[in-house]
Order: structure tokens, then C-alpha cells, then sequence
């Protein structure tokens, strides 16, 4: 491994995605909301694509596609548990989002509307909260941000 490169960049990714987060809870913003829903794929993809880029201009092209891949996909993998550690700590200290999240998310959901008990939902969701969020998280981060490993990896230039 000849860099951090992927440390630094996906603390950035990371760092992006929670004042996101931050400012989608404090402005009041649902969590269903189309742009908050893809603002933090696109940072991811775009942040992604260029520790690929830098990774690739410091070793002055003499790098492998998977060299470059790997470093795209270990920011990916640091993303991705930098940002589910601090909203893990974020549900912990504000108690207040996680009823909200659970909310929205129920109301949000394929049975929303047609739910005949949605206490029932939101109680499932309380007790599966954790699993479920962290699930969404690996899965809302990794799948885009193999894609942009693989896009960085294609457009960098190698030897």
C-alpha cells in the first residue's frame, strides 16, 4: 500500500454524509426527502472517484486497475464505518431523531398507507433499529461506491 489516500478521503466522504444528516435533522427535513436521499450517494460517488483520481496523479500513473479499484473501494469501506459509528453516536445523543426516523420510516414505507396496525411497524422497527440501520447504511454506501471504484479506476490513468 503505497498511500492513506483512502483514510483521508473517506473521513471527507464520511464527514460530508453526517453534515448531511445534521443538517436534514436541525432544518427540519424529512427523511424521505428525494434530495437528502441522494445528496450523500452523490458526494459518495464523487469523493470515490477522485481518491481514485489522487491516488493514481501521486504514483504519476504508474498504478494497476486494481490498484487504483482498491484504493476506491478501501474509502468505500472506511466510509462507510466512520459514518455508521457516528450516526450510531448521533441516535445515542439525540434520542429525538430515532422516534422521528422510525416515524417517517413506517409512514414512508411499502405498507404506509395500507399498514393495518402501524404501532405494530414502528414497534418492530424500535426493536430491529440498529440491524436495520446499519444495514441500510452498508447497503446505501456500498453498492454506489463500488461503482464509483470501478469508474476511478477506469478513468485514472495507469500504466
Amino acid at each position: 500500500m503505497r498511500s492513506k489516500i483512502h483514510i483521508r478521503f473517506g473521513l471527507l466522504a464520511a464527514a460530508v454524509n453526517f453534515a448531511l444528516l445534521l443538517i436534514q435533522f436541525f432544518a427540519g427535513i424529512s427523511v424521505a426527502n428525494p434530495v437528502f436521499r441522494f445528496l450523500p450517494v452523490i458526494s459518495l460517488l464523487i469523493l470515490v472517484m477522485a481518491a481514485c483520481l489522487k491516488f493514481s496523479k501521486d504514483a504519476g500513473g504508474e498504478v494497476t486497475f486494481g490498484e487504483v479499484f482498491g484504493t476506491g473501494f478501501r474509502t468505500t469501506a472506511v466510509t462507510i464505518v466512520i459514518f455508521a459509528i457516528l450516526f450510531i453516536v448521533f441516535v445515542q445523543v439525540v434520542p429525538a431523531y430515532k422516534e422521528r426516523f422510525i416515524q417517517e420510516a413506517v409512514a414512508a414505507g411499502p405498507n404506509g398507507a395500507s399498514s393495518e396496525n402501524p404501532a405494530e411497524d414502528i414497534a418492530m422497527l424500535r426493536d430491529r433499529f440498529t440491524v436495520s440501520v446499519l444495514s441500510g447504511i452498508i447497503l446505501m454506501n456500498f453498492i454506489p461506491g463500488l461503482i464509483a471504484s470501478v469508474i476511478g479506476a477506469a478513468i485514472a490513468k495507469k500504466k
